[in-house]
């Protein structure tokens, strides 16, 4: 796709008309004009505005003793959020770092890193159903609100939330028509449409549907590719409900919601091991804030299919009873989704062609491989994985109006990845192989406890115990059955009779008893104290068969934790909330090389300490004419216990090596390799917003209204030996419109218009044709993906 002339002129005119909206906002804050609020602090932290259903119980987000962010239709609107990624620069403890586009997603909760993908350390659901697969796609034009539930949730929601939750709550209609149609247009071609319809359709029985559409080109040219851009994105998105309420203690539906995504290749660039500036003796690093990258080049044209394709389609099932009108409440939840995805990436980030075998050898003496295509580096790779999962869930639960109150659960979950033979390909180095199928089995039983000891004072307790059940496959092909006879013919020694990978099963059980003991107390109608202990936990799995560790073991965490919520001191809401974490086994991930593939795989680090002070809040500065939004996040992360064998090499040399294998067990190596003390990768110590929201009623049911939000995160590491860092990050977002008292609303934006350039993404990498370093190693190198550049907009919509 093609930026045109007129895309231009029109991102010249939304950044005028954006910097009209911080001029506006200021001139608010002198004029001091009265009017009423429209709602633009309804969104995180709002008191009783919002009811969540965090734990899966219809509580107001003041009530909850649980720290909690939650974002309503409008507070998402009033943000510009199109996804989860949007709202995380809202939510105190909450980072994600994007570093392959809409790919691995990356989330940070309070500390706890993820270097390569999300299952495990933030769970997403729908509804309470778990969402399973990358969401940094998932679009939140048709909710209801996002619920971003922070600390451990296991024993709640179970697998998957070692360090929170996100619950993405979905409309439901009401007893008239509802609906809204809302559409976008910004530079780099940025073309955008949504709409949603809900209603009855006779007595007892409503619907949904939605459907939302959205473009817009990459913003970076690719140097190696004439006339091709990185990083655009497609979606497709569409929704529909039905929902059945025959009497007034009985209620059903069942939903559907399909997406299919389909990106050009991400923007990420290589910074060369020729910029390592420390540890030149032994394995040269680069140590202090990693380049900017101003120029990509990726060899898109040798892929076979480039960029991310995903398509999904997800089924949520619920049915709810009061019991004869007792109050006693059954509900049973049921969910499938079918997800396929495609992913073609060069893997060198680079435009030279990297080859492991040297072309003027391959195809001969003992580089002849069977079925060995010299044309093609094994670095430009496309898999293609199908993804399918069942979700049951039953609870029983009791009055919610009595004073001791309880709740009983079962779950059950099959979660089923396999690889897809359609992109196996041949290259320098014979066939790929196919990745291993994985199934995971769930088990567990759930309940939770209420006590109202005084009107003021509630005890709460609750208990899971899990059983995950993992089962790997490592499958075999014959060649023939995947590459016809033509082709084969082309390359060295073909041979369609050869079987491609070692066959292997391997399993494991992980069980775990997770528990959460809450106390709240409420003074005042308009303050709240509480106290939380609980636990998390992220069950283990297994790498590749060729990886340096077969098998990672669980991870936990322990959480303290303390808060307060209130409506008091001048504040729409203030809250507060410190807490103190003991993580043990923390997953990360490296890179290996093996039969001249390279590739990643998770290991247990260690044990860290994470302390930190989350804080949000609304204050009124002119009545309810202009309001101060604010967050800020201090985390003090600090590794006690781990070791990273790369450090022993830096500090020791070759002495800590037998042959080419890293040997931590000669003299003074294990020490050396020692990262006690440091903060883990992705963490920024401090994260923050200020934003100010301006809305005046004006003529004949009119209402002006601007915006303007300063986000900032201070520098992360790229990986545990906290070397390489990515600097600080200020963004600025402005907005400025106008809407009626009939739905019209209208809205120019501008985001990150200072152009804050800090990348969102480091990965600790090769450089595979520099020179080998002193300790005989390939040379360290940085893919660098870049922050988006400053996007302005127009943007209407109609409710009615």
């Amino acid at each position: 796709m093609r930026r045109t002339g007129f895309s231009a002129y029109r991102g010249t005119l939304a950044l005028s008309v954006a910097a009209m909206a911080l001029a506006g906002t200021t001139a608010a804050a002198q004029t001091g004009a009265g009017a009423a609020d429209a709602g633009a602090g309804t969104g995180a932290g709002s008191g009783d505005a919002i009811i969540v259903t965090a734990r899966k119980q219809a509580e107001t987000l003041f009530e909850v003793p649980i720290a909690v962010s939650a974002f309503n239709s409008a507070s998402i609107q009033d943000k510009m959020a199109q996804d989860i990624t949007d709202l995380a620069e809202f939510t105190p403890g909450f980072q994600i770092q994007e570093a392959f586009g809409r790919d691995g997603d990356r989330p940070v909760m309070r500390g706890a890193s993820n270097i390569l993908f999300s299952d495990g350390k933030v769970g997403i659901f729908l509804d309470g159903a778990p969402y399973f697969g990358d969401f940094s796609s998932l679009d939140l034009a048709n909710i209801e609100r996002v619920e971003v539930i922070k600390g451990p949730q296991s024993a709640v929601f179970g697998r998957g939330t070692l360090s929170g939750a996100i619950n993405v709550v979905l409309r439901r209609p009401t007893s008239e028509f509802e609906g809204r149609i809302a559409g976008t247009i910004g530079n780099f071609d940025r073309r955008e449409i949504s709409a949603s319809l809900s209603g009855p359709i006779t007595g007892g029985i409503g619907f949904q549907v939605g459907a939302k559409l959205f473009d817009i080109d990459g913003q970076w040219r690719n140097a190696a590719v004439a006339g091709e851009r990185l990083g655009d994105q497609s979606t497709r998105q569409y929704t529909a409900g039905l929902f059945l309420d025959p009497t007034e203690d009985l209620s059903a539906s069942v939903r559907w919601l399909h997406q299919k995504d389909d990106d050009g290749h991400f923007a990420i660039g290589l910074q060369q091991s020729g910029a390592n500036n420390c540890y030149l003796a032994t394995r040269s690093y680069y140590c202090g804030v990693v380049q900017p990258m101003n120029s990509f080049g990726i060899n898109t044209d040798r892929l076979v299919r480039p960029g991310l394709y995903r398509n999904a389609d997800r089924f949520i099932g619920d049915i709810s009873w009061d019991i004869g009108g007792s109050g006693y409440e059954a509900s049973f939840q049921a969910g499938y989704s079918d997800l396929v995805e495609v992913i073609g990436v060069d893997q060198t980030y680079d435009p030279r062609g990297f080859y492991f075998l040297p072309q003027a050898m391959c195809g001969q003496s003992f580089y002849a491989l069977p079925n060995q295509d010299c044309r093609k580096s094994s670095f430009e790779a496309t898999t293609g994985t199908r993804r399918k999962t069942q979700t049951y869930e039953g609870r029983l639960s009791s009055p919610v109006t009595d004073p001791f109150r309880w709740r009983v659960g079962m779950f059950h979950s099959i979660d089923k990845q396999r690889g897809m033979r359609d992109y196996l390909e041949l290259n320098e180095v014979g066939p790929e192989l196919l990745d291993d199928t994985r199934r995971v089995r769930n088990l567990a039983f759930f309940g939770g406890i209420d006590f109202d000891v005084t009107s003021e004072l509630t005890i709460g307790a609750e208990l899971r115990h899990q059983i995950d059940k993992v089962r790997n496959v490592t499958p075999t092909y014959r060649v023939g059955d995947v590459f016809d006879a033509a082709y084969l013919a082309t390359v060295t020694l073909p041979n369609p009779n050869q079987t491609v990978g070692v066959a292997a099963t391997r399993s494991a059980t992980f069980k775990a008893t997770l528990p959460r003991i809450t106390i709240n107390w409420k003074p005042q109608p308009d303050l709240s104290f509480y106290a939380q202990y609980s636990q998390g936990n992220s069950p283990g799995g297994f790498n590749k068969v060729t990886a340096p560790e077969p098998i990672y073991d669980e991870e936990k965490l322990i959480n303290y934790e303390i808060g307060m919520k209130t409506a008091k001191f001048g504040f729409d809401y203030l809250n507060v909330s410190a807490f103190w974490q003991d993580y043990k086994n923390q997953v990360l991930t490296n890179t290996y090389v093996a039969n001249n593939v390279v590739d990643s795989y998770s290991v247990n680090i260690g044990r860290t300490r994470i302390r930190g002070v989350e804080l949000e809040g609304q204050l009124p500065l002119v009545g309810r004419i202009l309001k101060l939004q604010f967050t800020y996040t201090f985390l003090d992360a600090e590794i006690r216990k781990g070791v990273e064998p790369e450090r022993a090499l830096q500090l020791l040399g070759t002495a800590c090596k037998t042959g080419t294998a890293i040997n931590l067990d000669r003299p003074g190596c294990r020490e050396a390799a020692s990262i006690a003390g440091n903060r883990p990768p992705l963490v920024a110590k401090h994260t923050g917003t200020v934003g100010l929201r301006f809305e005046h009623e004006a003529a004949n049911g009119w209402t002006v209204f601007s915006g303007a939000d300063l986000i900032y995160r201070s520098s992360y590491f790229a990986q545990t030996l906290n070397l390489a860092r990515s600097g600080n990050s200020t963004k600025l977002n402005l907005q400025l419109g106008v809407s009626d008292e009939r739905g019209l609303r209208i809205s120019v934006y501008g985001r990150n218009v200072l152009g804050d350039e800090t990348p969102v993404g480091i990965l600790r990498y090769l450089d595979f044709p520099a020179a080998r370093t002193p300790t005989g190693d390939y040379a360290r190198a940085f893919g660098i993906t870049p922050a988006r550049k400053p996007e302005y907009g127009l943007t209407v919509s109609k409710s009615f």
